[in-house]
């Protein structure tokens, strides 16, 4: 058999279940795999996955969540004196409706918005990636966020309450580490974009347009970094409206 025969074989075929496994361990041979299949399967196990575990098990970390949002209506108070503290009330549980079942359809969201950003930053870097392997990239590298899920809902199990102090307590980044009050704002943000999970999640997607894309590992390095910086932004923002 020739080389150039050798590489016209397709990849060999899997089912859904042994990719879900592979993508912890051989994550490129997934997204050779998968990069010309349907994205549905992957974003819709992700979205109802994290969703069912957030909804099952919200009163563990619902304490952290507490100390959230009463950080940030005590910020958004004493820069709006108009808002009083019924209305504070009503933002209250809309917020904590959304958190304890809104989990899945945010993921979901998220999933689709991280294609869309994939699909053109690595273009910027070369990648000769389609739209929909930029979706499967993103479905399947948000694969840890289910794990991330599970280990957050045995953090609110395990952990005392009392050390709580907001939903960054309970994130494996140097963050929960810090004071949200006593710390610099942009520094608690940035230390926060160090989660373990969001590095995972970032890693896997220069590694599927690595594959995907067809580009240099040191050009899916420059995509992974741009990718981080960007996901960046909003918590630097939140941090420079905090200060």
């Amino acid at each position: 058999m020739t080389d150039s025969t050798a590489g016209a074989v397709p990849p060999a075929s899997t089912s859904f279940w042994e990719d879900l496994i592979d993508i912890f361990f051989q994550p490129a041979a997934v997204f050779r795999r998968r990069a010309t299949k349907s994205v549905w399967p992957p974003m819709l196990f992700v979205a109802i996955a994290v969703g069912v575990i957030f909804a099952a098990t919200f009163n563990t970390i619902e304490p952290a969540f507490d100390a959230e949002f009463s950080r940030g209506m005590a910020l958004a108070m004493s820069k709006n004196p108009q808002m009083t503290a019924d209305m504070a009330s009503k933002a209250r549980g809309f917020a904590e409706l959304t958190a304890r079942f809104g989990a899945g359809l945010i993921t979901f969201i998220s999933i689709f918005v991280i294609g869309c950003v994939t699909w053109v930053v690595a273009k910027l870097v070369g990648a000769k990636q389609t739209f929909n392997a930029a979706l499967v990239v993103a479905a399947w590298s948000y694969m840890p966020r289910v794990v991330g899920a599970v280990l957050t809902a045995v953090e609110g199990l395990i952990m005392d309450p009392q050390s709580f102090t907001g939903m960054m307590s309970l994130s494996f980044s140097p963050a929960r580490f810090m004071d949200p009050v006593k710390s610099n704002q942009l520094l608690y943000q940035l230390a926060g974009r160090f989660d373990l999970f969001t590095i995972w999640v970032t890693v896997l997607l220069a590694i599927g347009v690595y594959v995907t894309g067809k580009v240099s590992k040191d050009r899916a390095v420059i995509f992974g970094i741009l990718m981080w910086v960007l996901g960046s932004l909003p918590a630097l923002r939140q941090g420079f409206m905090a200060m």
